[in-house]
């Protein structure tokens, strides 16, 4: 029921994914009610902005979000890891404009959580509570929500590609079950899609060792194939966690998505917040949420 930081700082480097470069990054503790601020500490002047759906930028391949005048982009994977281990208040420095890919998922970040530690704090902590049914439908992509007691997610997929075609999956959301099932889905691509991508700009960082790529006759180029069955509809709601994530609450209810992706996600967060009738802020004493009930690994 209270707010959480994180125990001590850790940092992690690597090279972007859409950029190419290589990038540090600082994840350190933060106050009660700060939520998560980003800042650029390669540019002068650039203060800690706090995140929002509103201030997302571009959602074209990732999700990019403006630090002032600065983009940093990339940010779903180390947000989502925050959200899903359940981590309120952080500040994030990045040396660079985008965060690193990493291996393609949230595991390391969450490794590096885990290693720290989250503490909890003495401010209640402030939940969204979801009151009525709410959906968006853009380009045949579909989101909506409906009340339940926990923060519940089932995403639907339909790729044409026999290694993918239709996967579904419904998950509800704790620090364990993001951990141990979530976290370690990797981003996917396209084999056929890369050149062009590249001479747009986007993917230059990217390999067999921070993505999963489908080639239309040989399947998955990835000689260790996938981590499991479902990781591609699981890095989707890896995904989703990270960008609904920028609302700035611990979200109770149930969200269904079917083919969404980043623009789509964040359409929906927004529409989300601009609509408070249908929801409410508020504290929650001596009730129980199935998903937010206890962290294991908080010291």
């Amino acid at each position: 029921m209270y707010q959480t930081t994180l125990a001590e700082n850790f940092a992690f480097s690597g090279v972007g994914l859409h950029n190419g470069k290589d990038v540090r990054v600082h994840v350190l503790p933060a106050v009660a009610d700060t939520g998560v601020q980003f800042r650029r500490v390669d540019v002068q002047n650039c203060p800690y902005v706090r995140i929002t759906p509103f201030n997302v930028s571009s959602t074209q391949l990732a999700t990019t979000v403006q630090c002032a005048d600065f983009p940093i982009s990339t940010i779903e994977h180390v947000m989502s890891a925050l959200y899903g281990l359940g981590v309120d208040n952080a500040y994030i420095d990045v040396e660079g404009a985008e965060i690193p890919i990493l291996d393609g998922s949230a595991l390391p970040v969450v490794e590096y959580i885990r290693k720290v530690g989250v503490i909890a704090m003495e401010s209640k902590r402030k939940y969204m509570i979801l009151l009525e049914p709410l959906e968006l439908e853009h380009e045949s992509k579909f989101i909506s929500s409906v009340p339940t007691n926990e923060l519940k997610i089932t995403f639907d997929i339909d790729y044409p590609h026999s290694a993918i075609g239709k996967q579904s999956r419904t998950f509800v959301l704790t620090p364990d079950s993001y951990a141990d099932s979530v976290a370690n889905a990797r981003t996917f691509g396209f084999a056929s899609e890369i050149e062009v991508l590249r001479r747009m700009g986007l993917t230059r960082g990217g390999s067999l060792d921070n993505a999963i790529v489908v080639d239309d006759k040989a399947g998955i180029l990835n000689l260790e194939g996938l981590r499991s069955q479902d990781e591609f509809v699981s890095h989707k709601i890896l995904d989703l966690i990270g960008d609904l994530s920028l609302i700035g609450h611990r979200i109770v209810g149930h969200i269904s998505a079917v083919r969404s992706g980043h623009q789509v996600n964040n359409m929906f967060a927004r529409k989300l917040v601009e609509s408070s009738s249908y929801y409410k802020i508020t504290e929650l004493d001596g009730v129980t949420y199935g998903g937010y009930k206890g962290y294991g690994y908080i010291k």
